[in-house]
């Protein structure tokens, strides 16, 4: 099968520099072998993949990376859609040719940058009618944190929310989703995103390039219930919430680096919220979703109640332009890598 792979198996101890300088694409990569399949696994052949920062960060990090050890012959990519071409003979749950989404729970041998994956069930959950194969692979990742994140964050009808960074992979869900749970909406984005946010459900929206974001919030008061960062800056959001945080709300940080210093950053932001008098409460959004989450985020998007946001596709021979793309954080939305030739939505180069 094509696939994109770590050259050199730098993903388990040596990579060094960006990801797309570390992978290359595999004419003849080894396809999973479909005998050893468990009773919960399924063999999917993947039609469209979307892109997530970590796909970059996680690698890319000084003792993350070392952490991965995946050998020779691993593939990045979490996210997808697909079609089951192969599953053990007791799984009754899902049948051969029946199209599939979701993410993969961690980095994988068989990724989903190439054309065949390993996924099990509590990873996935069936393509409904009306949904394309890159409307389904935009969800998986993105969807599942912004999902868990706003439910972490107590979010219940008549809460106020600041969602920092709106535009984005998970923003762009954590504004609907949001709505759909009865809450308001403020958010942060860039000035070419404003009308895309309000378009979402955003009730208010921070321009953070023409608004300092924390001088907007603190004039707005204690009126927020919870705060989503689905950004990570400015550094001192969670150090100056409690001007606009209500005392029983909840921060819930999304975006991370997973560097050592950067990591020990953030621990000492968590120890912040336990040590000293008067800070909010803090959670990470550790969880990106699983089985059930995706069902109902997939009833939501073809009950049109919910729409993924692409901003750019390319084919897969254009993998490491996707990533240099996705390395800028300036994307609307999700960024889809049409994976199989001929079984997508406009197959091809970049669009």
């Amino acid at each position: 099968m094509r696939a994109w792979r770590y050259a050199n198996g730098a993903t388990a101890k040596t990579l060094v520099g960006k990801l797309e300088d570390s992978i290359f694409l595999d004419a003849a990569a080894p396809k999973p072998d479909t005998s050893s399949l468990a009773e919960n696994q399924l063999l999917i052949q993947v039609l469209s993949a979307s892109l997530n920062p970590a796909d970059y960060k996680m690698p890319e990090s000084d003792w993350f990376g070392r952490m991965l050890g995946l050998g020779n012959e691993a593939q990045p990519g979490l996210d997808f859609s697909g079609r089951v071409v192969g599953k053990h003979a007791l799984n009754t749950a899902y049948s051969e040719g029946q199209r599939v989404f979701g993410s993969l729970r961690k980095a994988a041998r068989y990724g989903t940058l190439g054309e065949f994956i390993v996924a099990s069930t509590e990873e996935l959950a069936a393509v409904p009618d009306g949904i394309s194969n890159d409307q389904a692979a935009a969800l998986g990742t993105s969807a599942g944190i912004a999902y868990k994140s706003l439910l972490s964050a107590g979010i219940k009808p008549g809460s106020h929310i600041f969602i920092n960074g709106g535009s984005g992979g998970v923003g762009t869900y954590s504004i609907q989703f949001a709505k759909l749970m009865g809450a308001r909406v403020t958010t942060s984005t860039s000035t070419p995103n404003v009308d895309l946010v309000r378009k979402l459900g955003a009730d208010d929206v921070i321009d953070y390039k023409t608004t300092n974001v924390l001088d907007e919030l603190r004039q707005k008061g204690l009126v927020f219930d919870a705060v989503v960062d689905n950004v990570g800056t400015p550094k001192d959001l969670y150090d100056q919430c409690h001007d606009f945080l209500r005392s029983d709300g909840t921060y819930v940080q999304v975006a991370a680096n997973p560097t050592a210093p950067a990591t020990c950053e953030t621990l000492a932001t968590l120890s912040k919220a336990f040590v000293m008098p008067g800070r909010r409460a803090f959670r990470f959004a550790a969880d990106k979703g699983a089985s059930g989450d995706y069902t109902l985020i997939a009833q939501w998007v073809a009950e049109g109640k919910v729409e993924p946001i692409i901003g750019r596709s390319f084919g897969l021979g254009d993998v490491t332009r996707a990533y240099a793309e996705l390395r800028k954080g300036r994307s609307r939305g999700k960024i889809v890598v049409h994976v199989s030739e001929g079984e997508n939505d406009g197959v091809g180069g970049e669009t």
